[in-house]
């Protein structure tokens, strides 16, 4: 009876193992602690740069437009670079690499800074009534990029001269929800609703359902080569959603996961904690 008891015991113990979250995730470096409520990360292949984003007002007397936002430029191994490489922003967000530019979402403005030098290029506008922009992502067809709204629950899109048009509207939902956006193609993946992950066909508007059983609030989208999609909750946590729909949680809730990157050219998920680092894991070939 004690043999069969510490043999189940064993069993449990390797199931556990087996069934480990961060079984599929090994980490590779951790960045310096230097930077200020990282949101949102891009790698830049053109530069070879990695751009965090950095919220940096939480303490503020002021919190959200102080002006405080900045960007911070590391190179691909996280090792800082320059930490305020671009300055002057409010609560920076989403992150977005589009012809020599970086596109960013800082609460109620879109703002373009060149890649070679971090200087602004220029502050856009949103609506009046917009105060939360979150993500954002870029069209080379469209020539635009489109840019969330966490406050109103819509997407808009930007034009290269800066003008918004709604895209996307709250959707009629108990729980309406955009933040995370990426472009595939002429496809708009984003949430919609919470639990659920979407894509919005550009050219017809036909919405359809990529998987409705995420059961998260999802903050950050990346495309994991031609497998499927990761998705991270602010609250902790980092899932797989495979090209079936079905997801597998990746990571704990050891830290608040931002809006995370998944770079190919780099082979690695960059994940911001929302605190001091970035971190970067190598995904498992077996996932």
């Amino acid at each position: 009876m004690k043999k069969n008891i510490l043999s189940l015991g064993l069993l449990l113990v390797l199931t556990g193992c087996f069934d480990n979250a961060s079984s599929d995730l090994k980490e590779v470096y951790k960045s310096s602690d230097s930077l200020s409520i990282p949101e949102s990360v891009v790698y830049d292949k053109a530069q070879n740069a990695i751009y965090a984003s950095n919220v940096n007002s939480i303490k503020s007397s002021n919190p959200w437009t102080d002006n405080s936002g900045f960007i911070s430029k590391l190179d691909s191994n996280g090792k800082m670079v320059k930490l305020k490489w671009s300055i002057g922003l409010q609560a920076p967000k989403g992150l977005a690499v589009y012809k020599n530019h970086l596109w960013v979402s800082d609460l109620n403005q879109v703002v373009k800074i060149d890649t070679s030098s971090g200087k602004i290029v220029a502050k856009y506008p949103a609506p009046k009534g917009i105060k939360m922009l979150n993500d954002i992502t870029c069209s080379e067809k469209k020539n635009a990029c489109f840019v969330s709204d966490s406050g109103t629950k819509q997407v808009f899109e930007v034009s290269k001269d800066g003008k918004f048009t709604l895209l996307y509207d709250k959707e009629k939902s108990s729980k309406p929800e955009q933040n995370g956006l990426l472009l595939v193609g002429d496809k708009l993946v984003m949430q919609g609703e919470v639990g659920k992950l979407k894509a919005l066909d550009l050219n017809t508007k036909k919405v359809t359902v990529i998987s409705d059983s995420v059961g998260i609030a999802i903050d950050g989208i990346t495309k994991y080569k031609d497998r499927g999609y990761l998705v991270s909750t602010w609250s902790g946590g980092v899932y797989f959603v495979n090209n079936k729909g079905e997801t597998k949680k990746l990571l704990g809730d050891g830290f608040n996961t931002a809006d995370i990157f998944y770079s190919n050219d780099l082979d690695l998920l960059l994940v911001p904690d929302f605190a001091h680092h970035i971190v970067a894991y190598k995904i498992s070939e077996k996932l």
